[in-house]
């Protein structure tokens, strides 16, 4: 009896391994950016933002070149908006602030020197919340830095990724 409930784990875990290799399942790797982002200027954006700088090393990593001179870029990668805000979502019977949102927004475009466009204006919003405790200012400082941290991060995943689209 147990060398057939062996050899029926067996035949399942093969079964599944080849469901899912069929249904085209994979890892994701590293982004792979088409030849007209190998050298990209960003315009518009302030260079000592967390987004920008979070964004520049993403680049860098996905073996882009981010130059200084719109002149030596191959694609202008244009930050049209980027802030990010907290607001109130509800308040305790005391007047006083229980629940925060932030939210993050990220408008871009990509554009070659000559000016035609590459990839049209991309919208990109994220918004977390959490609860917050007025006896835990500290702490809950620490935890809205580590969310904006995380949406940063989140947001420039999703950019490259729709600077991936342009070599389809």
């Amino acid at each position: 009896m147990q060398m057939y409930s062996r050899y029926l784990m067996a035949g399942l875990l093969a079964a599944l391994v080849l469901a899912v290799s069929a249904c085209g399942f994979h890892l994701r790797g590293a982004v792979q950016l088409p030849p007209q982002l190998s050298k990209v200027y960003l315009q518009g954006g302030d260079p000592y933002d967390l987004l920008v700088r979070d964004w520049t090393r993403a680049l860098a990593t996905a073996g882009s070149t981010v130059v200084t001179e719109a002149q030596d870029a191959t694609a202008i990668l244009q930050i049209i908006a980027n802030r990010g805000e907290r607001r109130v979502l509800s308040v305790r019977a005391t007047g006083k602030a229980q629940e925060y949102e932030l939210y993050q927004i990220l408008e871009f475009r990509v554009r070659d020197p000559a000016g035609r466009e590459l990839l049209a204006a991309q919208h990109l919003e994220l918004t977390r919340d959490y609860l917050f405790d007025p006896t835990d200012v500290l702490g809950k400082a620490n935890e809205e830095e580590t969310l904006r941290r995380d949406m940063r991060r989140d947001l420039v995943r999703l950019a490259m990724l729709r600077l991936e689209s342009l070599a389809r």
